[in-house]
């Protein structure tokens, strides 16, 4: 992209998004004048743009400027730069990673880095100057921070979801189950060797930042059960809160809905991201709202709602609408509440984003 088009695309600063992360601070703590909404938006952003996939994925400045465009441009409130987070770390490692035209890439699941014990070598302390993408995330975050005037939220693949990229979800399991000494020499190395260093290096530049958040959607159910998040994920978690501080988090497991007592998954939940609980969709749809609005109540939590990614590509205009009220209103009673556009993808309408967050704004926070 040119410097005259960049230009015109693109503004020198975002500092309205001040106003919206504000809102999102009122709205964990109490009441502000409306429910604030927010979106993992990168790969939509890229659609919007036209930028091929591989160059956006890997120039900090487009991928920066062009998420808070879009941002912007949908008068959505937060001003959240993602990336593809379950890469990094891997990718860093010399884990293949396949960039497709117009999607988000992926690592490639036919060939992964570790494949018997033997390879447990090849985890490390990467040179975060020159290895991978890490220098290039500290641009983004760098960038965020020049063009808003906020701190950044910092990401990290969380111990679970790395592991998996790294092995494969099913070799991952199966080692769980048949050879859980090769298993915990994978996690403690991903957590001593790879992500403590990776958030403490993150931190020391970023010391004012208060998010930390570990992506974990591998982490949910079914693809793993009650017992091996007790086992097996919580654990390698709580490590690196211990390491590396309380900002760290985890929020965005899913799959309480296949359970009888959702309320088990919650509680587990809360262990990992203890200042608020998040719901997503499939599960806030089939369980209803109320469960997760209820239970955050009775833990005097903040709440999340995401309406899920799969529904906001396929719906209707006027069903995206009548869920976000659904959501927006039973969540949004009393307060400490905020509305979550779940990775809204290349093939997601604008109109159904249009919808969502006409929706959310047309509520008030006290419904």
């Amino acid at each position: 992209m040119n410097q005259n088009r960049k230009k015109k695309i693109f503004k020198e600063n975002y500092y309205n998004f001040q106003e919206g992360a504000q809102r999102l601070e009122e709205a964990m703590q109490g009441m502000p004048d409306r429910i604030p909404v927010y979106a993992q938006i990168h790969e939509f952003a890229m659609n919007e743009l036209g930028i091929p996939a591989k160059t956006f994925y890997t120039t900090p400045e487009l991928l920066t400027l062009g998420t808070l465009e879009i941002t912007e441009r949908y008068s959505i409130d937060v001003g959240f730069v993602d990336y593809d987070v379950y890469n990094i770390e891997a990718e860093g490692l010399g884990q293949k990673v396949v960039y497709f035209e117009n999607h988000v890439p992926d690592v490639d699941r036919m060939d992964p880095l570790i494949t018997d014990p033997d390879d447990l070598g090849k985890i490390f302390t990467p040179d975060f100057d020159n290895a991978g993408r890490f220098a290039e995330i500290i641009e983004i975050q760098s960038l965020y921070t020049k063009l808003t005037g906020l701190p950044p939220s910092l990401q990290f693949c969380a111990p679970f979801s790395l592991a998996a990229n790294l092995r494969g979800v099913q070799n991952l399991i199966m080692d769980m189950l048949r050879n859980p000494d090769f298993a915990r020499g994978l996690f403690d190395a991903i957590v001593e060797e790879v992500l403590a260093p990776w958030i403490l290096y993150q931190k020391k530049i970023f010391p004012e930042t208060a998010n930390i958040a570990g992506a974990d959607a591998m982490a949910s159910l079914p693809i793993v059960n009650l017992k091996m998040l007790e086992e097996w994920v919580i654990p390698y978690i709580l490590k690196l809160r211990e390491i590396c501080g309380p900002e760290v988090y985890v929020p965005n497991w899913i799959g309480e809905s296949h359970l009888a007592q959702p309320e088990k998954m919650l509680a587990l939940k809360l262990q990992v991201s203890p200042e608020f609980l998040e719901g997503q969709d499939p599960d806030v749809n089939a369980l209803g709202p109320a469960t997760y609005k209820a239970y955050a109540e009775e833990r005097d939590v903040p709440l999340v709602l995401g309406v899920g990614a799969e529904f906001l590509a396929h719906a209707t205009p006027d069903e995206v609408s009548q869920r976000v009220e659904e959501y927006s209103r039973v969540g949004g009673k009393d307060g400490c509440f905020a509305l979550y556009l779940c990775n809204l993808g290349a093939t997601t309408p604008p109109e159904n984003v249009r919808a969502a967050v006409e929706a959310v704004k047309s509520i008030s926070f006290e419904s």
